[in-house]
């Protein structure tokens, strides 16, 4: 597949969930793509490289959620077949979220971020969705686990 048609299949695939969802979607293309959608006080961005669309990421955080104020973070490496796995978290850390986030880990590098406030911020990479269900079942398992609530409705599986 082109790059044009990646692009666009990805384009067509967040149209269809704020469509769907009724939610607004901001769009934003300078050096990355941007893909912003809010809901309640909750944000989800998708970002990535136009050109190598395997630089991206989703996040999801907290609209009150301050970078400044950084009170706990977790960072981990999806497992590579070759490549040393190399931790980010002092030995002695502790995971200070629900441990049902650790199973993205199979599949992303995962960044969890706590402020002084107790506000979340989760980062996935490199994430490249090839249908709806990866969007879906990423962000609704979040979502769910942190906030209790599915971020997108479960309904449009059908």
């Amino acid at each position: 597949m082109t790059i044009c048609m990646e692009l666009q299949r990805i384009n067509n695939l967040w149209k269809f969930l704020a469509l769907k969802n009724n939610l607004p979607l901001t769009v934003s293309a300078e050096a990355d793509i941007k893909y912003v959608i809010k809901k309640g006080g909750l944000e989800l961005t998708h970002c990535f490289n136009q050109k190598f669309l395997k630089q991206s990421s989703l996040k999801l955080k907290e609209g009150t959620f301050n970078e400044n104020q950084i009170a706990h973070f977790f960072n981990d490496q999806k497992l590579r077949f070759g490549f040393d796995h190399a931790s980010f978290n002092p030995p002695h850390s502790r995971i200070f979220f629900p441990k049902d986030l650790l199973q993205l880990k199979t599949k992303y590098d995962l960044k969890v971020q706590k402020d002084r406030n107790g506000h979340f911020e989760i980062t996935i990479q490199p994430f490249s969705p090839k249908n709806i269900y990866d969007i879906l079942n990423a962000t609704n398992l979040i979502s769910r686990t942190l906030w209790k609530k599915n971020y997108f409705a479960e309904g449009i599986r059908n």
